[in-house]
């Protein structure tokens, strides 16, 4: 193995890693191995991708691999944090712990070059040898660090618990993924250290499914933000074409839509720069949840960031605060094989299913990026044209919620000034869809593009799945295949709750997109057919649900109000005399 690179190489080290690159034939090689640099700037456009397992192959076989199949890649979950005391190593642990219990072969990798906590969450003693052996060169690959853990199908490369301020060896991200793919397992799940260099941002965006982790407070909101600006920043410093706008990769890294005003403005690649804007998705997870505002914080957060960033958030799911938790921490053991029974193991369960199902990997919605300033009245709101007066009431009161001075929502998103200018805006466009006049004249002065758009826009919302962000774009990843789920003959509310939950799909998010109060469809699904309105209510209730989870509509309402009649049937009229 190479000796460890200087800083610059280490830098670079996301430029040589994507996979189209790396698949390339002689001409390509010879430009990896180009000492002046040239290479980096004829770089295939986009992100470094995780290798597949033939792109790193030798090839010096061409034959012999084109009649052997090549076996598949591990799937890569990264869990990153900007800040530390999320609960990224928690939740990082029980997943694998989940995806192990599915059947899955599962590889846990502390990245931490410091070392961080995995083994103790996993309930094994920290390795003699850690990643870091790998990071100095000192083993060949990553299989000899794996050691066993006690939960079965969960196997650990932990961290090595240097001394802290040690020295952190260098390492590049090629490197690293090559080792990855030669691993021979179904997941590797990777707990990413500290955001403090360019290789943790190198490994997430290479990760088949990035995931940031989330406090419910502005601190840790704040780190979020700024970990996913640095990595869409980092993304453009390896994109050709691109790297030109991130003028100082030094200073804070702007907003995705600030580097599109300018591009724009200033007759730059903005065309090129909105594609990456859109490919680039962050998942990310809501931890230690307490209260109902923190479990709308989610969604308050994907509409922040695609307003003001321009990237469209899949919100995962929250995790509730729970004691059990330190229980087991304490114990040295898994919390997922502890305690599988309690809420905070049930979330965890939740979200995995949600990767799992692939659950956010849809095409993005058509159109342009809009900048808030460009916004009609409609999109400032976020409603739709038609709706009802009491619903721009509803719109505006949401949005001054999530963008008021003291919403942990726009933690770092918004100075003083542009948060002013919103609010203006806001007032205006709820001045103006609330008087049915004034919203006449204004849907007939709006230039016909703009209502064309806003009129797909609602057909959009009204199609696609719950807990996707409108406009989410496209990408190129892997995605997972859906669970099959058989209903069977008889759909009763248990069995819509099952399958809801197999899609990973919570319950607010179809009261989101249906506009049915959570308490009806919570009613739908226990059962409590005394709490339901008239059967044609209820008719359309479990329509608009089951086609929120994906189901036939039309064999859910049969088969459902056919219980709801037979429970609400008056009772048979007894003969005179008995």
């Amino acid at each position: 193995m190479a000796s460890a690179p200087d800083d610059d190489e280490a830098d670079d080290g996301l430029d040589v890693v994507d996979a189209a690159a790396e698949a390339q034939d002689t001409q390509d090689a010879q430009d990896t191995e180009d000492p002046t640099g040239e290479a980096e700037r004829i770089e295939a456009a986009g992100p470094a991708e995780l290798p597949d397992r033939a792109d790193l192959s030798d090839h010096e076989a061409p034959a012999e691999r084109a009649e052997e199949e090549a076996p598949p890649r591990a799937h890569v979950l990264a869990f990153a944090a900007g800040r530390g005391g999320t609960g990224r190593s928690l939740l990082a642990a029980n997943v694998a712990v989940y995806l192990a219990q599915t059947g899955k072969k599962v590889v846990a990798i502390d990245a931490d070059p410091a070392g961080g906590s995995l083994h103790l969450l996993l309930g094994t003693p920290r390795p003699p040898r850690g990643f870091g052996e790998f990071l100095r060169a000192r083993v060949e690959g990553l299989t000899e660090l794996m050691v066993d853990t006690p939960v079965a199908g969960v196997s650990l490369i932990g961290g090595e618990g240097s001394a802290f301020g040690a020295t952190r060896p260098k390492q590049t991200a090629k490197g690293i993924l090559a080792a990855i793919a030669d691993l021979e397992v179904d997941y590797v799940v990777v707990d990413l250290g500290p955001p403090d260099s360019t290789l943790v941002l190198d490994l997430w965006l290479a990760a088949d499914v990035p995931i940031l982790v989330t406090l419910p407070d502005p601190a840790s909101i704040e780190a979020t933000y700024r970990f996913v600006k640095s990595g869409f920043v980092r993304r453009l410093r390896v994109t050709r074409g691109l790297e030109k706008l991130v003028t100082n990769p030094q200073g804070p890294p702007r907003a995705a839509l600030d580097l599109y005003r300018a591009a724009r403005d200033g007759a730059g690649p903005a065309e090129r720069l909105e594609q990456e804007i859109r490919r680039y998705r962050p998942r990310f997870i809501v931890n230690q949840t307490r209260t109902l505002p923190d479990l709308k914080l989610g969604g308050w957060m994907q509409a922040a960031a695609r307003r003001r960033l321009g990237h469209a958030f899949d919100y995962l799911g929250h995790v509730e605060s729970d004691e059990t938790v330190w229980l087991a921490a304490r114990r040295r053991r898994p919390l997922m094989a502890e305690y599988p029974e309690a809420k905070v193991a049930k979330n965890i369960e939740r979200i995995a299913r949600r990767l799992l199902s692939g659950e956010g990997e849809r095409p993005a919605a058509p159109g342009p990026l809009r900048l808030e300033e460009e916004q009609t009245y409609y999109e400032i709101l976020e409603t739709e044209p038609g709706v009802s007066d009491e619903e721009v009431r509803r719109a505006y009161r949401t949005l001054k919620e999530i963008y008021g001075a003291s919403s942990p929502v726009i933690a770092g998103l918004y100075d003083e000034q542009e948060l002013a200018d919103l609010h203006a805006r806001a007032n205006a466009a709820h001045d103006t869809l609330f008087a049915p006049e004034r919203r006449r004249i204004y849907d007939l002065a709006l230039p016909e593009a703009d209502l064309a758009r806003a009129v797909r826009a609602a057909a959009a919302n009204n199609a696609r799945r719950p807990g996707l962000p409108a406009g989410a774009p496209s990408d190129d990843r892997h995605e997972s295949p859906e669970p099959v789920i058989d209903m069977g003959e008889d759909v009763s509310g248990a069995v819509l709750r099952k399958i809801r939950e197999a899609r990973g799909i919570e319950l607010g998010d179809i009261a989101h997109r249906t506009k049915i109060s959570e308490r009806h469809l919570r009613a739908i699904e226990d059962e409590r057919f005394g709490e339901m309105p008239a059967a044609v209510y209820v008719r359309g209730y479990v329509m608009e649900y089951a086609r929120a989870i994906r189901i036939d509509p039309q064999k859910a309402v049969e088969s459902y109000l056919r219980r709801y009649h037979a429970r609400n049937a008056p009772p048979e009229p007894t003969a005179a005399g008995e």
